[in-house]
């Protein structure tokens, strides 16, 4: 198990423009969440994934995702909600990606608690910039982690409390 109690993974290209979202994303985060959650930048890492996947408890996994919505709607999928293949390939480290999920299901080593929160994107041309409907959603796709992390953290000082009484 990881040493995180969650583990945030975010996931892109940074030189094919709406496609590193996932990776700008989670620089946003950086010293917006508590100091014990992992942050980790997987780039297009690929099959190295598979140990942080099947490492972590909790799981938030951010992302462009290809959900035939607007450029810069911001999607959240949970637990069985997350799309273990993409109808649309967008690009290698996504086939990788999805691989690893199911990988990491068929070791038993699948995350407790599993979360992606992706932006639709405008373009994945070559370029190091966001879109501006992408790059307007961010503010909008950390409320949506924060809020994802805020439940976690109260699910695991519930439990605590409860095993504090027996």
């Amino acid at each position: 198990m990881s040493s995180h109690p969650i583990t945030i993974l975010g996931i892109g290209n940074l030189v094919r423009q709406d496609e590193g979202v996932g990776i700008h994303l989670l620089r946003a985060l950086e010293g917006k969440v508590a100091p014990e959650i992992g942050l980790i930048d997987g780039g297009t890492m690929g099959f190295p994934l598979l140990g942080i996947v099947e490492d972590a408890h909790k799981l938030l996994i951010l992302d462009a995702v290809e959900a035939k919505r607007p450029p810069g709607d911001v999607v959240v999928w949970h637990g069985d909600d997350v799309p273990y293949f993409f109808a649309s390939k967008m690009s290698v480290h996504q086939v990788s990606f999805a691989e690893i999920l199911n990988l990491a299901k068929l070791n038993n080593a699948y995350p407790a608690h599993i979360a992606v929160v992706g932006i639709q994107p405008r373009t994945l041309d070559w370029g190091t910039e966001l879109s501006d409907p992408v790059r307007q959603a961010l503010p909008q796709a950390v409320i949506c982690v924060q809020e994802i992390l805020e439940t976690w953290q109260n699910k695991n000082k519930r439990k605590k409390a409860r095993n504090k009484t027996k």
